[in-house]
């Protein structure tokens, strides 16, 4: 699979790359898409101010509204939310000392004492100018690496994307959230999910216990809306009261962007540092803001003042918490991998529209990357231009009840849910979903662990079952030159917990 020189692939690949951008250009310059874009983004700031609703409910609660649309026009909107959503949840953590998705999390311990001290503005207009610029350094670096990437993609056949499914559930042992034992029991039940209704090779029925419904399998999107969008609107109205009790802003904005001009080489080792994170399958951001910020407070000459209103903090979080999407968007759209919570939704919007995600999209939807990464610079930069003017109104939205707020967004996914298919099983299917995902979210088991195993679970089973086709059932296809690299990082990647653990064990002794 390795004959052919990668620079002899690097310059056959060059037309393709121009053309790819030139389609995707043509895309995001329709004025009507422009608008497209704005609206989304400005939605996605909507969302992301409102604690709870964090980039993946945006868009499992865009996907069903994108469903009868183009597939590029689909995957631009999805895109342009994506791009809003980091730089609401910052708003919350700094005004309310509370984030509005856990990526932001990091960004309160310095962006709350700031707002105080009466320094909120100063806080938020550092907050947008790092976010922004971050998150435009991840897509160059994405950008940079896309010719490299496209060619290597070329070497995987089944037998290397059968073992890279398998590396994308191993992420479930290595880097979700709870205890190891509880992230692979959800993603052993995800798997399980997966493999509801007819089985690809033989067409037999499985676990559809006498159902027809279930004949198609588990439907990826209303799974979705439900475990995140409903299960956190459970969430909210179970706690009975408002989400926010002030909305005071104030300090200078000047001040904000003339912290980020000074402080410029903290912000580009945050961004770098976030987006190699990034690239990591299923760290996500909440990783990549707090190692940003704790890297920040372990270089500084005055570490006292971290947690006490330091804006180097926010600087640091914030341009690490944007630059990480665009290195997670390399195993998403490289390898097929969810590279975060947000990711793996937007996974399900590719596979909803017929794109298949991993190496495959290089060569035969090269286009959709640029048209994710073009319509990520224009969200991004539009945030930035929100963040500065629009302070007010955006503390304002976190005044929403919570009375008001759930039944609003219950409804839309439940509709949601329904025009995808017409089919009233997939409303049910959402619901059933959506109290599961409380009761994930009340015991702390990782519903980004079951959403990998429902995503890469029929990845895995098809391309096993292809490559032994392929053979005429010879095992020994499995084992190529690239699929025994992957074998050893799998392996690899199970140690990395089991010496953690280890590693716990000598320290209680």
């Amino acid at each position: 699979m390795f004959e052919i020189p990668i620079m002899t692939l690097l310059q056959s690949s060059a037309g393709t790359f121009n053309e790819a951008i030139q389609i995707a250009m043509g895309v995001i310059a329709d004025p009507l898409h422009i608008g497209f874009i704005v609206l989304a983004t400005l939605l996605g700031v909507v969302m992301g101010v409102i604690p709870g609703l964090g980039g993946a409910i945006t868009l499992a609660l865009l996907i069903p509204i994108t469903f009868d649309m183009e597939p590029n026009v689909a995957i631009m909107i999805l895109a342009a939310a994506l791009g809003g959503t980091n730089f609401g949840g910052s708003v919350t953590a700094i005004l309310l000392n509370t984030p509005g998705s856990a990526p932001n999390a990091a960004t309160l311990l310095d962006g709350y004492p700031m707002a105080r001290q009466g320094r909120a503005g100063e806080a938020i207009a550092a907050s947008a100018v790092s976010s922004a610029s971050g998150a435009l350094l991840g897509l160059v670096l994405l950008v940079a690496a896309v010719p490299f990437i496209r060619p290597v993609t070329l070497a995987f056949g089944s037998p290397e994307l059968f073992w890279l499914a398998l590396l994308g559930l191993t992420v479930i042992a290595v880097a979700t959230t709870g205890s190891v034992l509880t992230d692979l029991i959800a993603g052993g039940f995800g798997l399980m999910l997966a493999f509801h209704g007819l089985n690809p090779v033989t067409g037999t029925a499985r676990f559809t216990w006498g159902s027809s419904y279930l004949l198609s399998g588990i439907q990826l999107i209303p799974a979705i809306i439900g475990l995140f969008a409903l299960a956190e609107m459970i969430r909210l109205a179970s706690q009975g009261s408002s989400i926010a009790e002030a909305e005071v802003v104030s300090g200078g904005r000047l001040d904000g962007i003339k912290s980020v001009l000074e402080n410029w080489f903290l912000f580009l080792r945050s961004a770098v540092l976030g987006w190699g994170i990034g690239v990591i399958p299923g760290v996500g951001g909440t990783v990549a803001n707090f190692v940003a910020y704790l890297q920040a407070k372990q270089t500084s000459s005055d570490q006292e003042s971290f947690g006490e209103g330091n804006v180097k903090g926010v600087i640091a979080s914030e341009a690490a918490n944007d630059a990480k999407d665009g290195g997670s968007m390399l195993p998403t759209l490289g390898l097929g991998v969810p590279g975060s919570a947000s990711t793996a939704v937007l996974l399900g919007a590719f596979i909803l529209h017929g794109v298949t995600p991993g190496p495959l999209l290089f060569q035969e939807n090269l286009q959709l990357v640029f048209i994710i990464v073009f319509a990520l610079v224009i969200s991004n930069l539009l945030t930035s231009l929100i963040g500065l003017v629009s302070i007010n109104p955006l503390a304002k939205l976190t005044k929403i009840s919570i009375s008001t707020l759930a039944p609003i967004v219950i409804v839309i996914g439940l509709l949601g849910s329904f025009v995808i298919r017409g089919n009233f099983g997939d409303v049910l299917l959402a619901g059933f979903f959506g109290v599961f995902g409380f009761a994930m979210l009340k015991f702390n088991i990782s519903r980004i662990a079951l959403v990998i195993a429902l995503v890469l679970g029929p990845m895995a089973e098809q391309n096993f079952h292809r490559s032994l086709q392929i053979s005429q059932g010879d095992f020994g296809v499995l084992f190529t030159p690239l699929s025994l690299v992957l074998i050893l990082v799998i392996v690899v990647a199970l140690l990395i917990p089991l010496r953690q653990a280890l590693g716990s064990m000598r320290q209680k002794t």
